[in-house]
């Protein structure tokens, strides 16, 4: 998963350090194994089930983009917003996005990690029942 995260991150114009043991690998690690551990305890499984692989990714950017930015290591007036759309729609599922043209560059972050961090509905399909 964590070459998948890289290219995601590198996808949204972010580079990460690729060198063992830097800040931005051990922090990539930890960010894998609570977002595993989370989808793993929410759906009852012990690994993460194919379907839920990208929203395992994204759920993974999105929890290193607001550590970085709660350390201060991240600087969101140099990231690049202009891309975001405003409006998504597949199928019967629409998606959009709360992005004022005015507004500030944290609230686009944020608008953009709230996404990244999606919700428990799309593990649903994959939860079981203990006993």
């Amino acid at each position: 998963m964590l070459d998948d995260v890289k290219a995601r991150l590198k996808s949204l114009g972010i580079s990460v350090s690729s060198e063992p043991n830097s800040p931005d690998e051990v922090m990539l690690s930890f960010c894998i194994i609570k977002v595993t551990n989370h989808i793993n305890n929410q759906t009852n499984l012990s690994e993460i089930p194919q379907g839920l692989h990208e929203i395992a990714v994204d759920m993974v950017v999105g929890e290193f983009l607001y550590t970085k930015k709660s350390m201060g290591a991240l600087s969101v007036e140099t990231l690049d917003f202009e891309a975001i759309v405003k409006q998504i729609q597949e199928g019967d599922t629409n998606t959009v996005f709360a992005i004022e043209a005015n507004s500030t560059p944290e609230a686009k972050f944020n608008a953009f990690i709230s996404y990244l961090q999606h919700n428990e509905t799309d593990f649903v399909r994959y939860r079981v029942m203990l006993w």
